[in-house]
């Protein structure tokens, strides 16, 4: 990783940031000179959003490519030196990163699609998150997880999504808790219906006229990160 260090910018690493939200959000951020650790498991792709965020004025940002799927505690510790040595500080962490592969009744739901679904949707946000919660504490850092309506998990055929994501969100209120009187905030963005290929996946014949636009729900982002859009 090469040396971006700007003391007086802040450093936010997003995650899934070649997704839908990830790549609105990784722009907006760009867009408001912050520097953008954006993480996701294609290179050509990273490196494809971070020409077009060039390309829409914003500063490029520090492309991590890391497959969560394979991730480990180990790779997770690794980001973090390098985040430390490079950009010396950091201020939030955004988990955008989904998998989502449609709805299945669970009878016909196979393991390993059960086991990816856990691993990318739960289990690598949480040890990411442990990662960097030194560096995120030494700056009295914000954590922001991407949450989903709340019914949803009890609803039939969400399988292991549906269950990650109440999953995720009991870790985010265990966390905040934890860390209340560390400076570090934790909370979880629940996104209006936003027009995304997963969420086709499970809507398909849902008119995108309808739904709010990655760009749209990522001003909730940067709000919540005191990164509001410049004045025109």
């Amino acid at each position: 990783m090469a040396d971006y260090s700007n003391p007086k910018e802040q450093v936010i690493l997003v995650t899934g940031a070649a997704g839908g939200l990830g790549s609105a959000l990784t722009l907006r951020l760009c867009q408001q000179d912050c520097t953008v650790v954006a993480l996701d498991k294609n290179p050509k792709v990273l490196n494809e959003m971070a020409d077009m965020v060039v390309a829409e004025g914003g500063l490029e940002p520090v492309i991590y490519p890391m497959d969560l799927l394979g991730a480990a505690p180990d790779d997770f510790a690794r980001l973090a030196e390098s985040i430390g040595e490079n950009l010396h500080h950091l201020d939030a962490l955004v988990h955008t990163a989904v998998a989502f592969s449609g709805l299945t009744p669970f009878e016909h739901y196979e393991p390993t699609r059960w086991l990816k679904e856990m691993q990318i949707n739960v289990n690598s946000p949480v040890f990411l998150t442990q990662a960097l919660l030194p560096l995120l504490k030494e700056n009295s850092g914000r954590i922001l997880f991407t949450g989903e309506d709340p019914q949803l998990p009890h609803k039939p055929y969400w399988g292991a999504y549906g269950m990650a994501k109440a999953g995720l969100k009991a870790f985010s209120n265990m966390l905040a808790e934890e860390l209340e009187n560390s400076g570090v905030t934790v909370e979880t963005i629940v996104p209006p219906p936003m027009h995304t290929r997963h969420r086709a996946k499970a809507w398909p014949a849902e008119d995108p006229a309808s739904l709010a636009s990655p760009l749209e729900v990522a001003e909730l982002y940067l709000q919540k990160l005191n990164c509001l859009p410049m004045a025109k």
